[in-house]
């Protein structure tokens, strides 16, 4: 007769994974793997608003350039904002303009405000001798102020004076 020889200490070290240890680590590769998808999301929208941001900040500095461009004189000074050919007198409502730029809706709003008048008694009484100006950029439809672009500069006027 022939007998088997079996050894059992090579039997029991190549026994596999049991069907519960198998799907215990299924279930924890899938959380992990859930995880891992959900930071892909999170990074695809973080993307898209710094993207927004980044274009509002092109529209915001462009439009402030703009507006520096127009000499504060007695001529300018009290002329209404409007683009593309205003002037700098003080908006009693701020001024909401919508532009598209890369595909994308923003909107802008332009607020200037005097900070200084001539004083009574002289020439060219209570005309503005300093203004703020404030230009925000938002895509339309932002959710949080996070996603607003600020710029914010002062001009002094040209007309020569003690004040």
């Amino acid at each position: 007769m022939h007998r088997q020889i079996t050894n059992r200490r090579t039997d029991s070290a190549q026994r596999g994974f049991t069907l519960l240890e198998a799907a215990i680590a299924l279930v924890v590769l899938m959380i992990i793997g859930l995880g891992i998808a959900s930071l892909f999301t999170y990074a695809i929208q973080a993307n898209s608003r710094a993207d927004d941001r980044e274009l509002a900040m092109a529209i915001a500095q462009k439009r402030m350039e703009w507006l520096r461009t127009i000499p504060f004189t007695t001529q300018t000074r009290t002329v209404n904002y409007s683009y593309p050919n205003g002037g700098l007198a003080q908006t009693s409502v701020p001024v909401n303009e919508t532009v598209t730029n890369a595909g994308r809706p923003y909107v802008i709003t332009t607020i200037i405000t005097d900070l200084s008048v001539v004083p009574a008694g002289n020439p060219d009484e209570g005309a503005p001798t300093v203004k703020r100006i404030q230009v925000n950029v938002s895509p339309l439809g932002a959710v949080t102020a996070f996603e607003t672009v600020t710029i914010t500069t002062q001009r002094s006027t040209q007309v020569p004076g003690i004040y």
